[in-house]
Parts: C-alpha cells; structure tokens; sequence
C-alpha cells in the first residue's frame, strides 16, 4: 500500500494540519500544526497545490504562520509486518529444491535415476529463474 504524508521541508517533522472550532461560534477556531514521527497518512492523489485550494475554501483562513509552502508531500510503501518474509522464503523454497537436486544428481550413478532428476532439474532451474526475478523487483 502506498500513501503520501505531509512534512516540514527543514526539519523532516511529520506534521497534521487542524482546526479546532470554538464553542460559541463554529464559524470561528484556531488552526493547530501538530508535529511528530509518524505519518499521517494521504491519499495518493493528494496534491500541495490541491491542499493549497482546499485550506484557502475553509471558513476561517491560516494564520500568517502557517504556510504550505514550508512542508511538503512525500511518498511512502506500508507493508504489512511478516508478509515480505513469508513471501520471500516461499520463493526460496524452489532453489532450495534446485540445490537438493543437484546435490541427489552429481551423487547418483544410476543412469535412469539420473534422467528422471535431470527432468526434474529443468523444471526447478525455470521456476527458480521467475523466482529470482520477482525476487530482484521485490528488494
């Protein structure tokens, strides 16, 4: 999953943008910059200049120290915790059948046995490739 977060531009500070109405009067409140470590996450179409819009149609405008034009948008992949490991070991499972093979093959003499492992081999050497490449893509 992928997903944008607003930060400041100098100190790398992820921030939150909001706007705490009065009591008495809703058309009336205090814009807040929270800052910290974690993201808050946007969409992926999230836009500065599409923010820009919609903070400049808000009721109450920013303050003269809030400027968009001090943060920006950045990028980020989420990948779920323990999901890219068991993916990875299932695509090491063919080369480690790849290995066990060739180790069976250049141990037996028997020359049947050796075709039907050579049979064998071929079709594990290809799955290994399609493995390898994902494999490359996914690092």
């Amino acid at each position: 999953m992928k997903f944008k977060a607003l930060r400041k531009k100098d100190t790398k500070e992820f921030v939150e943008l909001c706007f705490h109405r009065h009591d008495e009067d809703p058309n009336k409140g205090t814009w807040v910059v929270y800052s910290g470590e974690l993201p808050n996450p946007q969409p992926m179409s999230a836009d500065t200049e599409l923010m820009k819009v919609y903070y400049d149609q808000q009721r109450v405008p920013f303050p003269p120290e809030i400027n968009l034009d001090d943060y920006e948008l950045v990028e980020f992949d989420c990948i779920e915790s323990g999901v890219v490991g068991a993916d990875i070991r299932n695509k090491l499972t063919p080369l480690l059948n790849l290995i066990a093979l060739i180790d069976i093959y250049l141990k037996d003499e028997v020359p049947e046995k050796r075709v039907a492992i050579g049979n064998l081999l071929r079709k594990e050497i290809e799955t290994s490739k399609i493995c390898i490449k994902y494999l490359v893509k996914l690092l």
